[in-house]
């Protein structure tokens, strides 16, 4: 299931659309700016009076429908929950229950309606829905990172991983008897497949595992020999420094995932980005990075790409999202990449060091 666009009014700047999975929410997450204006259903408890025959005020919590100016929002994306939270005034709902200008927080959920109502849709946002129902047939990855003491578990699809689980494995040291130590291994790969049954297998029978060591095939081999009538395609990547989530970044540059999701987002952000340091090491003037200066040669028709911290859209780095807004208006114009990183991604490192934005350019510019 994908994202659906349930209605679309670009005169009035407002669309409707019903997020179906967590890769929504993120999708969502860099969609809503500040300045926009969100509406959807939220739950309050309300007070009323003690019926007759009894004293005091009974509580209770209902469902209403209101609408916020956005003043700063959050996706959190981890083993434990995925939710997007906005966070603005509320300018729209029942006044009996709300008070319009106070502040509410939005939790946004996967199958409710959302409108989202913006100064303006530019081609990149209404981009972004676009590539949300073409995801939804790019078939999802299961990434594995172990080694023996511990395994971390993902799921990679057209946008970012998803750490699923990460957990120890308590095999003995090797002074331990060999019987002991197989003993455990077996416990070890059973609490893996259990994870894989419940969490991998409803999106994915694409297994990619990586890690120091012979662990990786043993690994293989059990989930072969544990899942023999669900046509697994399980493939050994090749070897990792762990088995956590650095391992897990680890396999993104391995050749095997990249065949499998040679057209998925996260490896376009990945190339756009090595392309950038490359011709960084190289001396050439056909980059540039800081807002200020992308914002200087916007209108040239210069720019082929820019990537961008997801942070910009809140306001980071001293920026007013309206200027970055008009910063996509500009390169669209002129038909440039927009890309936006997560600020919790493995490639924001990379980013933060050149103030969050960078670009490529279609040909070398020199000022004085």
């Amino acid at each position: 299931m994908y994202m659906r666009v349930l209605k679309q009014d670009l005169k009035n700047n407002r669309i409707v659309v019903r997020p179906e999975n967590t890769t929504d929410l993120y999708i969502l997450s860099n969609i809503i700016s500040i300045g926009d204006q969100v509406i959807a259903k939220t739950s309050r408890r309300i007070r009323r009076s003690g019926s007759e025959g009894r004293s005091g005020d009974e509580s209770q919590r209902i469902t209403i429908l209101i609408g916020i100016d956005v003043e700063d929002f959050a996706f959190q994306d981890s083993s434990v929950s995925n939710r997007l939270r906005v966070k603005g005034r509320i300018f729209q709902g029942p006044e009996q229950h709300v008070s319009i200008g106070s502040y509410h927080t939005l939790n946004l959920e996967l199958t409710q309606s959302i409108t989202i109502i913006k100064p303006e849709w530019t081609k990149y946002y209404l981009q972004l829905l676009k590539e949300a129902e073409e995801a939804s047939k790019k078939p999802k990855i299961c990434l594995i990172a172990v080694d023996n003491s511990e395994v971390c578990i993902g799921l990679l699809d057209n946008y970012k991983i998803s750490v699923i689980a990460h957990e120890k494995s308590n095999i003995s040291r090797k002074r331990t008897k060999q019987k002991v130590r197989t003993q455990e291994a077996q416990t070890f790969f059973e609490q893996v497949a259990t994870i894989i049954k419940r969490s991998i297998l409803p999106e994915s029978k694409n297994i990619v595992i990586g890690g120091p060591g012979f662990i990786k095939e043993r690994l293989f081999v059990f989930l072969k020999e544990r899942f023999p009538k669900e046509n697994l395609n399980v493939i050994i990547a090749g070897s990792l420094s762990a088995g956590n989530r650095v391992g897990l970044s680890e396999l993104l540059n391995l050749e095997a995932v990249d065949k499998l999701a040679i057209d998925f987002r996260i490896f376009e952000e990945n190339r756009l980005l090595d392309e950038f340091f490359k011709r960084l090491n190289q001396g050439s003037t056909d980059i540039t990075y800081g807002f200020i200066e992308a914002k200087k040669i916007s209108n040239s028709g210069a720019i082929e790409s820019l990537i961008v911290l997801d942070s910009f859209l809140k306001g980071g780095g001293g920026v007013n999202p309206d200027e970055i807004n008009a910063l996509f208006r500009e390169i669209e114009k002129t038909r440039g990449k927009i890309m936006i990183i997560p600020l919790q991604s493995d490639n924001a490192n990379r980013l933060k060091t050149f103030g969050g934005i960078i670009a490529l350019l279609r040909y070398s510019l020199t000022w004085d």
